[in-house]
C-alpha cells in the first residue's frame, strides 16, 4: 500500500532509489545508478527509466518523462502508462491523455481510482459534464475509502446541483461509513428540499439504521423528512411509514425534542377538514399510540387525550392497550395550560374550514366564542323573576334610564367611547340606529341587543354586564338563557323581595348549576321594610345550605350609589379573578363548539333543501331571461319591419306622385313650340326645359315633401321605439324584483333618433340630379320621318307641318321610362338612411340584448355550480360528513384535557 502511494505521488524514485539521500540531484543519481546497472550482464533499467520518468515529470521536462516510460514493461507499466496519460494532459493533449486512460487495465483499486479521478478532471477541463459526471460515480464506485473521494464526488453534485445523485451519495455513504457527518449532510439535503423527489418509503432503512448511530440524529432526520412531506402528495404515506419506524423503535431512555409537538401539530392538521376518514382510519391508529409512545411531559396529555377522543368516536379502531395506556397518561399528567388557547383554534379551524365550503355558521354562538376567547373582558349575567327589582339593580350599577335597557330581549352593556347599538342574532351581527329595528328584534327568539356607551361604572374594568329579561324558568320560552349563563362568568340572581329565595327559585338555579357545574351563583337582594336584618341573615344561611359558595349582596334603592357601587365592583373584581373562572370558560368554549358542531351537522340537510331551491328558482329566473331574449327577437324584428314599412309607405307615396307628374310635366314643355322654332335645335332647346321643369318641381316639391314626411316618419319610429322601451321598462323591473336587488337594466339607444334627426336636417339643402337624356336620342327629323325611312335634310321645310308633327309626338309619346330613371336618381340620394334602418334598429335594441344574455349567462353558470355542488354532495356525502366528524375527535380531545384538569383543580382544592 505504501509503494502505491508513493506511485501515485510520482514519488518511487526517492522510496526506492534515494531513500532519503538529498545531497545530489536526484537526476545525477539516478543517472549514476543507470551506469552501474548497465555494467550488469542481467542489466534491468526498467525501474531506473520509471524513476527518471518521474523526475523527468516533476520538473515539467514531459517528453523526456514520456520517452522514459514508453520503455517499461514491468509489473509498473500500467502505472507508466497513467503517468504518460498525466504528462499529455499536463501538455494539452487531452484526447491522447483519454484514449491511455481508457487503454488502462489493471487489479489496482488505488490505479483504478486515480484513472477514474483523472478522466473526470479531464472531463471538467474540456466542460464535458455527464462524463465528468459517470467518472467521479466510478471512482466512488471502486474505492469510496479513497482519499476524499466521496468529498469530492458530493462537491461536484451540490455545484451541479444534481441534488438525486448528492442524496444518493448521502445516503449511501452514511450507511456504509456510520459516520454522523454524512447523516448530517443528509439532513442538511432535506431541510433545504433537495430530497422532494423522492418518495416516501425511500429513507426507511437509513433511518432504521440512524435510530442506532445517534437517536438524537434519527429524531433530526424524523423531524426534517416530516416537514418536508408537509405539502407533498404522499404526506400520508409518509405518516404511515414514519409511524411503523416509531412504533419499532426501542429508543426508551432518549428525550425526544421536537418530534412529540410535531406530531401534534399533526394531530391538529389532520383532523382540519381537509381529509376524509378513508384517509386517516388506516393511520391515525398508529399515529396516535406512536405519538403516545414517543410524547413528552408538554405533549402527553394532549396524546393520551387524542387516543380517548378517536377511540370514543371510532371504538374499534384503537388498540386496547392503548386505550389503557393513555388512560393512565391523563391521570397521571399534570395541567399544561394553553387549554384556551387550544379551544380557540378549534373553533378558528371550523371557522375556516365553514368559509370555504360556503357555509353559514350559527353566527350568535360564533359571537359568543368570541366573545369568551377575548381573556381581558368578563361578563356578569343579572337574572331575576321580578322584573321591576333586577331592573331597580341594574339601574343602580350602570345609572342609566330605565328607557334605554326596559326591552323584552337580554342586553349587554358594555363601555365604549361613543353609543351604539347592535344586533346579534343567529343570522349574523347588524347595527341598530332607530327605535323601530329594537322593537321588531323583541319579536326574534334569538336575539340580543349589545348596547355600547360611556359607563363610569363599567369603565377600566373590562367588565360587561348582561341583563336577561323577566323569567318564569328553563321553559321552550327561555331556551336560550342556560347559553346566556355560558356566555358570563358569573350569574347575579336577583331575589324575589316578596318571597326571597323562594322554592320555585332554588329549584331553578340548583337545574342551572346542575347543567353548569362551575357556574359561580351569587344573589341579589333589594332591602324593604318587609325584610329585617335578621330576615336577611336568615335567607343567607338558607343559601348557603343549598349554594355554600355564594354570596348575597343586598342593595337598596334610598342608599348611597356611589357606595354601593363600590362594594358591588370589589365583588366582581373578587369573584372575577378566580381560577374557577378559568375552568369555566373553557367549558363554556366547548358547549359553543359542540353546539356549532351539530348546527353543522343540520346544515348539510339544510344546505341540500337550499341547493334544490337555489335551482329550481334560478332555472325558472333562467327560463324567463331567456324567453324574454327570443320575445325582444320578435320586438326588434316589429319595430323594424314597422319602422320600415312606414318609410316605404312615404318614399312609395312620393315615387308614385313621380311616376305621374313627371311624364305630364314633359308632355307639357311642347308648349314653349312655335311655328317658327329654329327645328335644326330644338330637341336640345326641348331637353333643356324639360329637364328645368323636372328640377324645380322635384326641388320645390317633392324634395320639402320628403323632408316633411321624413320628419313625420321620425315621429312615428320614435313612438315605436318609446313603446319597446316601456315594455323593457316593465321587464326591467320585473326581473330586478325576482332578482331581489337591481341587476339588470334595459336601456335603448335612443341616439339612433338623433342620427335620423341629423341626416333629415343634412337632406334639406338642394339636391343634385342629373340632366335626363328625354329628347336627344332623337333628331326633328327622326322623329317626322321615322316611319318613312327618309333623311331630314332631303325634304323641304314645312315649319306648320313640323310643329304640328312634333307637338303630337312630344304630347303623344310614353315616358314611364324617363320617369322611373328620375325617381331613382332622387331615392338614390337617401339609400344610404333607408338601408342602415335594420341595423339602427338592432343597435337600439343592442345593450337589452346584452344585459339580458349577461344575466342568463351568469343564471347558467351559477345553476351548473350549485348542481355540481348538489351532485358531490349527493354522491360524496364524506365530502361534508367526515370533517364534521373529524372535528368532534378533536373537540372530543380538548373535553378530556378539560376533564382532566378539571380533576386535577377539584383534587388540589380538596387537598387544601
Amino acid at each position: 500500500m505504501k509503494n502505491e502511494d508513493s506511485l501515485v505521488k510520482k514519488a518511487y524514485y526517492e522510496e526506492k532509489f534515494l531513500q532519503g539521500d538529498l545531497d545530489d540531484h536526484p537526476i545525477r543519481q539516478l543517472g549514476e545508478l543507470y551506469l552501474e546497472e548497465q555494467k550488469k550482464d542481467m542489466a534491468d533499467l526498467s525501474y531506473i527509466r520509471f524513476a527518471q520518468g518521474e523526475v523527468y515529470f516533476h520538473n515539467c521536462d514531459y517528453e523526456a518523462a514520456i520517452f522514459k516510460w514508453e520503455n517499461i514493461h514491468n509489473e509498473l507499466e500500467p502505472w507508466a502508462k497513467k503517468n504518460i496519460a498525466d504528462a499529455y494532459f499536463e501538455l494539452g493533449f487531452l484526447r491522447t491523455a483519454e484514449d491511455i486512460y481508457k487503454s488502462i487495465s489493471a487489479e489496482s483499486l488505488i490505479l483504478n481510482t486515480e484513472v477514474a479521478l483523472q478522466l473526470f478532471t479531464l472531463y471538467l477541463e474540456q466542460g464535458k459534464n455527464e462524463e465528468a459526471d459517470q467518472m467521479i460515480k466510478n471512482a466512488v464506485a471502486i474505492h469510496p475509502d479513497y482519499q476524499n473521494v466521496t468529498e469530492l464526488a458530493c462537491a461536484f453534485f451540490e455545484e451541479r446541483g444534481d441534488w438525486n445523485s448528492a442524496v444518493e451519495l448521502a445516503v449511501n455513504e452514511a450507511r456504509r461509513t456510520k459516520s454522523p457527518e454524512w447523516f448530517q449532510k443528509l439532513h442538511s439535503f432535506i431541510e433545504n428540499g433537495h430530497t422532494q423527489l423522492h418518495g416516501a418509503s425511500h429513507f426507511v432503512p437509513i433511518l432504521y439504521l440512524a435510530q442506532k448511530v445517534d437517536p438524537a440524529l434519527f429524531e433530526k432526520l424524523m423531524a426534517a423528512l416530516w416537514k418536508s412531506h408537509e405539502q407533498r402528495e404522499d404526506y400520508l404515506l409518509w405518516i404511515t411509514e414514519a409511524t411503523i419506524i416509531l412504533l419499532d423503535s426501542d429508543l426508551h431512555t432518549y428525550k425526544w425534542k421536537s418530534l412529540p409537538e410535531l406530531m401534534n401539530n399533526t394531530f391538529i392538521q389532520l383532523l382540519s377538514g381537509k381529509y376524509y376518514l378513508t384517509d386517516l382510519t388506516e393511520i391515525m391508529p398508529n399515529l396516535l399510540t406512536a405519538w403516545l409512545k414517543i410524547a413528552d411531559f408538554k405533549t402527553a396529555p394532549l396524546a393520551a387525550a387524542g387516543v380517548l377522543a378517536w377511540n370514543d368516536v371510532f371504538p374499534s379502531q384503537m388498540n386496547q392497550k392503548a386505550v389503557s395506556s393513555a388512560e393512565e397518561s391523563l391521570a397521571e399528567s399534570t395541567n399544561q395550560g394553553m387549554l384556551m388557547e387550544k379551544i380557540a383554534g378549534l373553533a378558528h379551524a371550523i371557522q375556516s374550514w365553514a368559509d370555504e365550503q360556503g357555509l353559514n355558521l350559527h353566527k350568535r354562538f360564533e359571537w359568543s366564542l368570541q366573545q369568551l376567547e377575548d381573556l381581558n373582558s368578563r361578563r356578569v349575567m343579572i337574572a331575576g323573576k321580578s322584573a321591576g327589582e333586577k331592573s331597580s339593580f341594574v339601574h343602580l350599577m350602570l345609572k342609566q334610564h330605565s328607557s334605554i335597557i326596559d326591552v323584552s330581549l337580554p342586553v349587554l352593556f358594555k363601555d365604549g367611547e361613543e353609543t351604539e347599538f347592535q344586533l346579534v342574532t343567529d343570522e349574523g351581527t347588524s347595527a341598530v340606529t332607530t327605535s323601530k329595528e329594537i322593537i321588531e328584534a323583541e319579536n326574534l327568539h334569538d336575539a340580543m341587543l349589545v348596547y355600547s356607551g360611556p359607563n363610569a361604572f363599567l369603565h377600566g374594568r373590562d367588565v360587561a354586564i348582561i341583563d336577561y329579561p323577566e323569567m318564569d324558568g328553563l321553559n321552550e320560552n327561555n331556551r336560550h338563557f342556560l347559553e346566556y349563563v355560558r356566555m358570563s362568568d358569573s350569574l347575579l340572581f336577583v331575589l324575589n323581595t316578596i318571597e326571597p329565595f323562594s322554592a320555585e327559585e332554588c329549584e331553578f338555579l340548583l337545574e342551572v348549576t346542575e347543567r353548569i357545574p362551575l357556574c359561580p351563583v351569587h344573589f341579589v337582594l333589594k332591602k324593604s321594610g318587609l325584610l329585617a336584618p335578621d330576615k336577611i341573615a336568615d335567607i343567607g344561611k338558607r343559601i348557603k345550605n343549598y349554594f355554600p359558595d355564594a354570596e348575597l349582596i343586598t342593595f337598596s334603592a334610598d342608599g348611597d350609589d356611589e357606595k354601593q357601587q363600590e362594594a358591588f365592583s370589589r365583588f366582581i373584581d373578587q369573584q372575577l379573578r378566580n381560577v374557577r373562572n378559568d375552568r369555566l370558560r373553557t367549558g363554556n368554549m366547548l358547549f359553543f363548539i359542540r353546539e356549532t358542531i351539530k348546527h353543522l351537522l343540520q346544515q348539510q340537510v339544510k344546505v341540500e333543501k337550499e341547493l334544490h331551491g337555489s335551482i329550481q328558482f334560478e332555472e325558472d329566473l333562467l327560463s324567463k331571461l331567456q324567453g324574454a331574449i327570443h320575445q325582444l327577437y320578435d320586438v326588434e324584428e316589429e319595430k323594424s319591419k314597422v319602422i320600415q314599412n312606414a318609410y316605404r309607405s312615404l318614399k312609395d307615396e312620393i315615387r308614385s306622385d313621380l311616376l305621374k307628374t313627371i311624364p305630364k310635366l314633359i308632355k307639357e314643355s311642347a308648349d314653349i313650340l312655335r311655328e317658327d322654332s329654329d327645328f335644326g335645335n330644338i330637341h336640345h332647346v326641348l331637353n333643356d326645359e324639360m329637364n328645368k321643369r323636372i328640377d324645380e318641381y322635384l326641388q320645390y316639391t317633392v324634395h320639402p315633401t320628403y323632408i316633411s314626411s321624413l320628419q313625420d316618419w321620425i315621429s312615428f319610429a320614435e313612438g315605436e321605439l318609446n313603446e319597446a322601451q316601456e315594455l323593457l321598462i316593465g321587464w326591467n323591473d320585473s326581473f330586478n324584483e325576482l332578482m331581489g336587488e337591481e341587476q339588470i337594466r334595459l336601456e335603448c339607444d335612443f341616439q339612433i333618433l338623433a342620427d335620423w334627426q341629423r341626416d333629415a336636417d343634412r337632406m334639406t339643402g338642394a339636391i343634385q340630379i342629373d340632366k335626363e337624356n328625354i329628347l336627344l336620342k332623337r333628331t326633328p327629323s327622326q322623329v317626322l320621318l321615322k316611319s318613312a325611312g327618309k333623311i331630314f335634310g332631303v325634304i323641304p321645310a314645312n315649319n306648320s307641318m313640323m310643329y304640328n308633327r312634333y307637338k303630337s309626338f312630344i304630347e303623344n309619346e310614353d315616358y314611364s321610362e324617363t320617369a322611373e330613371s328620375i325617381a331613382n336618381k332622387f331615392f338614390r340620394q337617401f339609400e344610404l338612411l333607408e338601408k342602415a334602418i335594420p341595423r339602427d334598429i338592432s343597435l337600439f335594441f343592442r345593450e337589452p340584448f346584452k344585459a339580458l344574455k349577461k344575466s342568463a349567462a351568469s343564471y347558467q353558470e351559477q345553476v351548473d355550480k350549485n348542481k355540481a355542488a348538489l351532485s358531490k354532495m349527493k354522491s360524496h356525502p364524506e365530502t361534508f360528513r367526515d370533517p364534521v366528524k373529524l372535528f368532534d375527535v378533536r373537540l372530543r380531545q380538548l373535553e378530556w384535557l378539560e376533564f382532566q384538569e378539571k380533576s386535577s383543580w377539584q383534587a388540589g382544592l380538596r387537598i387544601k
